[in-house]
């Protein structure tokens, strides 16, 4: 025999070596590469919401990387120091109340040996198989119904984020036509919490459409015209609208706790205005270009009068009166309703 064909008998003994051997299998095996991967499984769980911090199922994460690649079981035998390694370290009190956890949830089986190792032992006859470990039998059989929880709790977070996203929406409608109000003020607080559908609604029930002022009319007393220039003003909705002197009195009683005397006509409203447009570092006269003296002064009173929840007046005001649909008029008559509930407001 040639040593050409002696090389290829060795090449072809090789292969029969390396091959698979013939006939089946005695069991089935699973391969961890079929679906659902570990990573699916861990994507699952932690859509789903059961209840368990990020330490218990990082935990997890160890013992689904404890099985081997081709299985025909789903039990974990590596030791807790081996489990405590690949966690980074974790002590073993701490192990042990995490598989405790997971127990406790339903995703993992203990089948302890009367000496506390992991290990499995065959029968003589082959057939039979004692498994000592951490079965995660559990986890595998209840993944289909993990997947829909887990499809539910995805819907209800794009149903909270809808729902934050109106209640936002909402509450700055509100405090874009009465700054004072105090629900949405109440609602954006909440937005920084965690809120559930049920508390979204309810925040939701508690911000109504703005409606649109109704018109006022003329009545007894001192009126407080807001007339404007059309050449230099905008118009604002309310300029049809008479309130008097006593309304803005009762509107605004932090405003008039800084008067030195009564304000009984809108001259002395003005002025007094002026005083409190000091008092704040605010500019009057680029009020009262942009508003006219009666709005500069409505507006002045207001700003007073919500003083207390305004961090910074000046910078507010600059930025109220700079906008295009603010109308004093309307927010004095929102600060008399809320300020004198059992009075008669301004008539409609």
């Amino acid at each position: 025999m040639g040593p050409a064909l002696s090389g290829c008998r060795e090449i072809h003994m090789a292969f029969r070596q390396i091959s698979a051997p013939a006939g089946p299998r005695p069991e089935r095996s699973l391969s961890a590469d079929n679906p659902p991967p570990r990573h699916a499984v861990m994507d699952i769980l932690r859509r789903a919401s059961l209840g368990l911090n990020a330490g218990v199922l990082a935990t997890l994460d160890s013992l689904l990387g404890c099985l081997p690649p081709r299985r025909n079981h789903h039990t974990v035998f590596a030791s807790n120091a081996t489990l405590a390694f690949r966690r980074n370290g974790i002590t073993d009190r701490t192990l042990r109340r995490h598989i405790a956890a997971l127990a406790e949830a339903g995703l993992l089986a203990r089948h302890d040996s009367p000496n506390g190792k992991r290990y499995t032992r065959r029968g003589p006859d082959g057939g039979t198989v004692l498994r000592f470990g951490l079965d995660l039998t559990p986890l595998f059989a209840r993944l289909p119904d993990l997947q829909a929880q887990a499809q539910n709790a995805d819907l209800e977070a794009e149903r909270i984020a809808y729902l934050r996203a109106k209640l936002r929406a909402a509450a700055a409608e509100r405090l874009r036509h009465d700054p004072a109000d105090d629900h949405a003020a109440d609602a954006l607080r909440a937005l920084r919490r965690k809120l559930s559908v049920s508390q979204c609604e309810a925040l939701l029930a508690a911000l109504p459409p703005v409606r649109a002022e109704a018109p006022v009319s003329a009545h007894d007393g001192q009126n407080v015209r807001h007339q404007q220039n059309p050449t230099t003003e905008r118009k604002t909705p309310g300029r049809a609208g008479d309130l008097t002197v006593r309304d803005l009195v009762e509107a605004c009683p932090e405003a008039i706790a800084y008067a030195s005397e009564p304000i009984a006509t809108v001259t002395q409203a003005i002025t007094h205005a002026r005083t409190l447009a000091r008092l704040q570092g605010i500019d009057a006269q680029e009020a009262e270009k942009t508003l006219g003296p009666v709005g500069a002064a409505l507006a002045l009173w207001a700003i007073t009068q919500l003083g207390n929840t305004i961090r910074n007046a000046r910078a507010y005001f600059r930025a109220m009166i700079r906008r295009p649909d603010f109308d004093p008029i309307r927010l004095v008559r929102q600060l008399h309703r809320r300020n004198c509930p059992r009075t008669t407001p301004v008539r409609p």
